[in-house]
């Protein structure tokens, strides 16, 4: 009977280690933390750092990405502090980098688990390989797609074959129109303290007197629906490809045995 190696059995406990650290903190977080009024809180300190608050900005959402909390609001108070396009792009680069740091902690975690049963499933072995090769494409329309949880997709795709720096800039690009919404929502807010009260949803939206919002939040939403029906349509066409080759090998293997 074979033994699994001491050193594998330690890597697995430290890989749970780690998944029920996360969990239990964003957990905690989630449950305990005052999201709305955060924002507000370290707006007024940060605003005082002048250039150096854009870095300190910049790493809320590392912690936001590793444990999956909603960075909306804090998308939303960087363009009411710091402007339209200084705001785009601390958000923008910091949520790709807070992605790419989930990246890495979930590769860590599930890629192993998911190389091993694809061991068992030839389809999954090949779906993923096909997805690897459209990676860019794959990242980007997920990106999109409205109502795809941000967390979620991060480490899905940690755990296929896709490779970090394709999945790098294709988070940069499918982010980049949530967080133009977003910024322009904050530079619209008169006083931070709106943040506590603010909320993101059709009704509220629809409501602004911000034609300019109205417009910009009409049109993510328009590409983020198209988005999702090419996504459907694209994994579907890469599942009857995965079928159609594994078929195709199960001929070649029943016609080299005959």
């Amino acid at each position: 009977m074979q033994t699994i190696p001491k050193k594998g059995n330690a890597t697995r406990i430290i890989k749970v280690l780690v998944l029920m650290v996360i969990v239990c903190l964003g957990l905690f977080f989630f449950l305990n933390g005052d999201y709305k009024e955060f924002p507000a809180q370290a707006a007024t300190f940060i605003r005082d750092l002048g250039w150096k608050g854009m870095f300190l900005y910049g790493t809320l959402y590392f912690l936001l990405g590793i444990f999956s909390l909603p960075a909306s609001l804090i998308t939303i108070s960087a363009g009411y502090l710091f402007g339209f396009f200084p705001g785009i792009l601390i958000s923008n680069i910091g949520s790709t980098l807070g992605a790419a740091l989930m990246f890495l902690v979930g590769r860590f975690l599930f890629r192993g688990f998911v190389e091993r049963q694809e061991e068992k499933f030839g389809f999954l072995k090949t779906f993923d390989a096909l997805v690897e090769k459209r990676g860019l494409k794959i990242v980007i329309l997920t990106r999109l797609a409205i109502f795809m949880p941000y967390g979620l997709l991060n480490y899905g795709f940690s755990a296929s074959k896709i490779k970090l720096g394709v999945f790098v800039v294709g988070s940069m690009l499918g982010m980049l129109p949530g967080s133009i919404l977003y910024v322009i929502i904050g530079t619209s807010l008169e006083n931070i303290s709106d943040m506590a009260s603010i909320q993101i949803n059709p009704s509220t939206i629809a409501q602004s007197h911000n034609q300019n919002l109205q417009v910009w939040y009409g049109l993510i939403m328009g590409i983020g629906l198209i988005s999702m029906l090419i996504l459907v349509y694209y994994l579907g066409k890469i599942s009857t490809l995965a079928l159609k080759s594994i078929g195709k090998n199960q001929e070649e293997i029943k016609s080299v045995g005959n």
